[in-house]
């Protein structure tokens, strides 16, 4: 990060130097304490079990010049304190003041499926052509997002940053922090219902991601989502009918929505989608121009005369990464670069650690989707299951989709449901949730095996033993469920 002094700070999170040198630099801002460097800021964060003011004594051992704190504590010699009200609000603060110092556009991600590897997509089609910054690992949070801020140098031409919530309110204090330009919603599911009870509040919750906009911004919905396709459709007539904070209207008026999918309506659509060899191929239709926007012309447009045709290739196997794919061209499109040069380095993505990764282990093909999960990419995840080439059995590993409160039976039996029309060879779960996965496969008498582990010992022992040259196996569950732990197993 650029360098700012402990007054500059005091005065930015509106908290008082109750000791230290005013003129001292921060040169990072941190929130843990065992990962402190010389000359860092540590900000001490009070959470459910754990309170970040019991670790001051040992960020300043570890080198920190400086550290919030929501009470006062005993003075260190050659160090500063800054004394604020609330640590967590005055963190946001300080990253909305750093991120201000930059003009540069900042895109925002959202949706309850998709949000990393279409950051990822997106950040890969506009590297083709400027200098980007991106999320890194799970840094969209209410404490993840404003230290992601602070990776802002002056270098960076674009920002790609994952927003993530499960509460009301939570968007719009990351928005004031990131202050986006431009967004992307990937989809409404049901992660987080728990929380928000219906998907028509998630989407008014996720949608307040461009009330920061300003003088207009550029708003890029998956319109194969039925609530997207039905919010794209309220802005294009003009009358918004749907349930949206006041903000979120107003800025609406002034906004550029560009929808993508593979609906006849969608201004960026994928057809002829094609999977050789685990890797994508589909032909996108695009517009020519700003003007031959279909939600722009409401409707008028010469499809003929105002599109424009492109082959994608993507060495990345799934439905779901074709939408990701489209979101990406969508939005380098939006940034005048030519599809032409975006594609290329979409052509060049590769899944990380834990997001969809193929791995060939003694000739098993093993999907590690192991990071996170909902119901919807579960499902996303057996779809790629079985377009894996070569593979003899097809193995689902499922693990408890969290956060889905009084539904989560039904959820995940619904996902059993599906799968028993997907012709799996077993079907692995781990859980007390996950069990109705397997429950529904074995009520459908389909000839599916089952089996239902209660942690991921057991699962993977008896995977070890099961498990032959040519299976194809998915690995997919909640992060609190960690079943990157069955993946080391096997691997």
């Amino acid at each position: 990060m650029e360098a700012l002094t402990i007054k500059e700070i005091a005065n930015a999170v509106e908290g008082s130097i109750i000791w230290g040198d005013e003129n001292a630099e921060i040169e990072e801002v941190l929130t843990n304490s065992k990962n402190v460097t010389a000359g860092s800021l540590f900000v001490p964060i009070v959470g459910e079990r754990v309170d970040g003011h019991d670790f001051i004594k040992n960020a300043f051992t570890g080198g920190a010049a400086a550290c919030l704190s929501q009470r006062k504590i005993e003075e260190a010699e050659g160090k500063a304190c800054i004394l604020v009200e609330d640590t967590l609000k005055a963190l946001q603060a300080l990253g909305a003041y750093y991120r201000n110092k930059f003009s540069l556009p900042v895109i925002g991600i959202t949706g309850s499926v998709g949000k990393t590897t279409t950051k990822e997509m997106i950040a890969a089609a506009l590297s083709t052509a400027r200098c980007v910054l991106k999320t890194e690992g799970n840094m969209n949070s209410q404490v993840g997002l404003p230290l992601m801020m602070f990776k802002l140098l002056k270098e960076h031409e674009m920002g790609v940053i994952e927003m993530g919530m499960s509460e009301e309110g939570e968007m719009a204090r990351l928005c004031n922090v990131a202050r986006p330009e431009a967004a992307v919603m990937t989809n409404i599911g049901i992660s987080h219902i728990a929380q928000l009870k219906t998907r028509e509040n998630i989407r008014k919750e996720k949608m307040n991601i461009i009330n920061a906009f300003q003088n207009g911004g550029c708003l890029v919905l998956n319109g194969d989502d039925d609530l997207l396709s039905e919010a794209a459709q309220c802005i294009k007539n003009g009358n918004i009918t749907i349930d949206l904070s006041e903000v979120t209207k107003e800025k609406l008026k002034n906004s550029r929505i560009i929808t993508y999918g593979t609906g006849e309506d969608c201004d960026f659509r994928a057809s002829d989608i094609r999977t050789v060899a685990e890797e994508t191929a589909f032909t996108l239709t695009y517009p020519k121009d700003s003007l031959s926007l279909s939600t722009f012309n409401r409707g008028n447009s010469d499809t003929e005369k105002d599109t424009l045709t492109e082959e994608i290739q993507l060495k990345v196997p799934g439905i779901h990464n074709v939408y990701n794919a489209l979101a990406a061209l969508a939005l380098a499109w939006n940034y005048q670069i030519p599809v032409s040069t975006a594609k290329e380095g979409l052509r060049e993505y590769r899944p990380i650690a834990m997001r969809g990764q193929i791995l060939a282990v003694r000739g098993i093909k093993i999907i590690d989707d192991s990071y996170n999960a909902s119901p919807d990419s579960m499902k996303s995840g057996i779809r790629v299951l079985k377009e894996l080439d070569n593979v003899s059995r097809h193995i689902a590993v499922l693990a408890d989709v969290k956060e889905l409160g009084e539904i989560s039976k039904q959820s995940h039996y619904e996902v059993g449901q599906f799968i028993a029309g997907e012709n799996l060879s077993c079907v692995v779960t781990i859980g007390e949730e996950a069990y109705y996965i397997a429950k529904a496969v074995k009520d459908s008498g389909v000839p599916t095996e089952t089996h239902s582990f209660t942690d991921n010992k057991e699962a993977a022992a008896f995977l070890q033993a099961y498990l032959k040259s040519g299976d194809g196996v998915l690995i997919k569950g909640s992060r609190g469920m960690k079943t990157d732990e069955i993946v080391k197993e096997l691997i």
